[in-house]
């Protein structure tokens, strides 16, 4: 289905970035064995923005290593036409912003770092600019996440911890950093709907232990980096080698996690 078709309304889309570039060693079918029902993906093919379900999206995963990934400046810019794409946390808010839907599903989004690409990846200004509920669960672990909460909180985003007061980490523990406002289930139905980072984190018994694994991660990033490839598809498959695939499953457990409370906030 494309971005123009049919009248149904569509509450909240999840990003397809991780799913298309980072998952390594994740089978197609243990996707959609763990995929909830009723939900709508984003991304770019041959040239047009689509909109469908996990089934529809499945072949393009197939075709991964030969499509880009773009985020909301790329689709802001209509600088996907004649392209095959993934998009990021912020393209998707674009999207979404095209078409009046309230809430974006992601797992790790960007933020301040030192990534030639994204020095502040636009994920920050989408979510102080386009009045999108996003659900995550962390700025990813090789960011400055104390600065990434920050320029949030300077820029009128309000972040809010599922069930915590804290953002630690993505899939590493790393050390705390305060959030607006800690929520519980019982408040999904409170949250008015605008510029909001809704954290709903991985429990930390599920991430990985070992911050060796990330300095190596942060090595392989960079060298993709410096070859003209992406960064973060390079350090997610180093995570996955060196932790014998943990790494993606806790990332797709923590994805169909967020697509869960995105549910329950727009049946509130």
């Amino acid at each position: 289905m494309n971005l123009m078709d049919g009248n149904r309304i569509i509450n909240y889309l999840v990003e397809t970035a991780l799913l298309g570039h980072g998952l390594k060693s994740i089978e197609d079918d243990l996707i959609i064995s763990l995929w909830p029902e009723d939900v709508t993906l984003a991304w770019v093919e041959n040239g047009e923005i689509i909109i469908g379900n996990i089934s529809e999206f499945i072949p393009a995963r197939k075709q991964s290593k030969n499509w880009e990934r773009l985020d909301g400046m790329a689709v802001l810019k209509n600088e996907y036409k004649g392209k095959n794409a993934f998009l990021t946390a912020s393209g998707t808010m674009a999207v979404a912003r095209k078409i009046n839907c309230p809430v974006v599903v992601t797992a790790g989004i960007g933020g301040i770092g030192d990534i030639k690409s994204e020095q502040l990846s636009y994920d920050l200004p989408a979510l102080s600019e386009m009045g999108i509920t996003l659900v995550a669960t962390s700025p990813k672990d090789m960011l400055d996440i104390p600065g990434t909460l920050n320029w949030l909180h300077e820029n009128r985003v309000l972040t809010y911890g599922f069930n915590t007061g804290v953002c630690n980490g993505y899939i590493c523990v790393l050390e705390p950093s305060k959030l607006d406002k800690e929520i519980s289930n019982n408040d999904l139905d409170n949250i008015p709907l605008g510029c909001n980072l809704i954290l709903n984190p991985i429990p930390q018994e599920r991430r990985l232990n070992d911050l060796t694994l990330l300095e190596g991660a942060i090595s392989a990033g960079k060298n993709a980096e410096n070859k003209g490839e992406y960064y973060h598809p390079a350090a997610n498959a180093y995570f996955d080698k060196s932790s014998n695939g943990l790494s993606s499953i806790i990332q797709l457990e923590a994805l169909v996690s967020n697509i869960k409370i995105a549910k329950k906030i727009i049946l509130s």
